[in-house]
């Protein structure tokens, strides 16, 4: 499976909760925090989905990766930390839990070589 398959969904996860949590609560950090970190995933997904239909590897693929990596790991641990202090499963032990999932796959998609290279079938 491809990175961009988690990584788009991931995106608009956290965009959408951050969104819910601005409707439902009024909280600008949560629209903040959801909104940026969603947009930055979506952008690393497309970024990742670009340099797969042309072939694979380049700058934005290596950019993908980073993008990923980074916003999982803070994640992972920002919301960690803030589940362990409030022990409240919503938000901060589900995005917890999601992150360091997500980031379990992205490591395994570094360890066995990223994405692999499209070539396009030809009809003859």
């Amino acid at each position: 499976m491809e990175d961009f398959y988690v990584t788009i969904p991931y995106g608009l996860l956290l965009l959408a909760g951050g969104v819910a949590g601005y409707v439902k609560r009024g909280s600008a950090a949560s629209l903040a925090a959801g909104g940026g970190f969603g947009a930055a995933l979506l952008l690393a997904g497309a970024l990742s989905a670009w340099s797969f239909g042309h072939g694979g590897g380049g700058a934005a693929a290596i950019l993908a990766t980073v993008i990923q990596i980074v916003c999982a790991v803070l994640l992972t641990v920002v919301m960690g930390i803030r589940y362990a202090k409030t022990r409240k499963i919503m938000p901060a032990g589900i995005i917890a839990a999601i992150s360091a999932m997500v980031l379990i796959f992205y490591v395994y998609k570094i360890s066995t070589g990223g994405n692999k290279v499209y070539i396009p079938v030809s009809v003859e």
